[in-house]
């Protein structure tokens, strides 16, 4: 019983650590690729499945840093549900990267038809 609570400790022990050494690639190869990633994109590993999370400003980095998270070696999967985009800064227009993204414009209805 013992030796049973042993092995299951050091299997547990050599994930962690495995886990471990894989968040740590990811944001070296995250950073290295573009510095300000390794500040706003922040990386969890847990049994070989890569977890990012943070804001970037666009899609395109956010397909770049899952692109890269991918390409290290012991990535089993890349999970960026939690990475956010479009970040707009306060008093910034808000204009999003591409025209496909464009919102709707709509004429602001300033009269109803019961008002007249």
């Amino acid at each position: 019983m013992k030796l049973h609570s042993f092995q299951q400790y050091s299997h547990d022990l050599e994930r962690g650590v495995h886990d471990t050494w894989i968040t740590a690639r990811v944001k070296s190869a995250l950073a290295m690729a573009e510095p300000s990633f390794g500040l706003q994109i922040h990386v969890k590993t847990h049994g070989g499945t890569v977890a990012l999370s943070g804001r970037v400003n666009t899609h395109k980095q956010c397909e770049r840093a899952v692109a890269l998270a991918r390409s290290v070696q012991g990535v089993v999967e890349v999970d960026a549900r939690d990475l956010l985009t479009h970040v707009f800064t306060p008093g910034s227009t808000q204009q999003p990267p591409n025209a496909e993204e464009a919102p709707e414009s709509r004429p602001p209805s300033s009269t109803r038809i019961d008002d007249k």
